[in-house]
């Protein structure tokens, strides 16, 4: 289960992401607040975000609009409650790739949307189990019934060459009361993988690769299309294990990150009215 997430570092890799979902150089430069013609750095009035991002907290992800794909925040909970639009009390900040075919979830309105979450990578809990053993160095009667850890140790899990990762997704859209649109999101979480066993035995969520980008984010292509994805069962590419320690994570990871607010007339498929 991802359950948290290390928000982007001073943007490292996001501009390609962004050029390949379609953005120009100019509109690129605005979100990223860069100067133009010798101009004052800007920053973006939404604000920074904190680098630990849990769920109900504001992701940064790439949804579909009419217009292509937009970056913009997210709320990580998949279902809102329609009256309200606050996270419903069913966990919906993780989508199972194995429901995502059959799942009234997906279905019932606003309808899912693939989209992407962007991220520097995700945060899991190694359990430790007595005599300091892992996962794997379980019996097999013990794996069957698995014993209470006697400590956990948190980890960073991200790319090696420093890279954003990029999480699949689905989002739904929502319109609230002053009609102004909202966007939640739920990561897709595939098995998991044998290498990962002693992090987390039962989830890995599913990491698109760059060229898959354009068409994940088409909403012409169907679902079904990606069934292989949904069901990986290997890792595509290397990744690595940061143990985090509170002095570490703090001088490790410094810097902002900005949210581009929602422009007028990016019209969104399947928001309510």
């Amino acid at each position: 289960m991802c359950g948290e997430l290390f928000n982007v570092n001073d943007y490292p890799g996001l501009p390609g992401i962004l050029s390949g979902a379609g953005y120009t150089p100019e509109e690129i430069d605005a979100i990223l607040g860069r100067p133009r013609d010798g101009g004052e750095r800007t920053t973006h009035p939404l604000g920074p975000l904190r680098k630990e991002l849990r769920p109900t907290d504001q992701v940064l992800a790439l949804v579909p609009t009419r217009a292509g794909p937009k970056l913009m925040p997210a709320t990580w909970w998949l279902v809102l409650d329609n009256r309200t639009l606050k996270p419903t009390r069913w966990s919906s900040f993780n989508c199972r790739s194995d429901r995502v075919f059959e799942s009234p979830m997906h279905r019932n309105p606003p309808p899912s949307f693939r989209s992407v979450v962007i991220a520097q990578g995700f945060v899991e809990w190694q359990p430790i189990y007595s005599g300091g053993r892992l996962w794997t160095e379980l019996s097999e009667l013990e794996q069957e019934h698995p014993p209470k850890p006697m400590a956990k140790q948190r980890y960073l899990i991200q790319r090696p060459d420093g890279q954003p990762m990029i999480f699949g997704a689905f989002c739904k859209h929502w319109l609230d009361a002053e009609q102004q649109p909202l966007v939640s999101t739920g990561i897709i979480t595939l098995r998991s993988h044998a290498q990962f066993a002693n992090i987390h035995r039962q989830s890995f969520p599913l990491i698109l690769l760059d060229d898959e980008l354009a068409d994940w984010l088409n909403p012409r292509v169907e679902t079904e299309v990606f069934a292989p994805l949904l069901n990986m069962t290997e890792v595509r590419e290397p990744f690595e294990l940061i143990r985090l320690d509170g002095a570490e994570t703090a001088s490790t990871f410094a810097g902002q990150t900005l949210l581009p607010q929602w422009q007028p007339g990016d019209e969104l498929p399947g928001a309510l009215s």
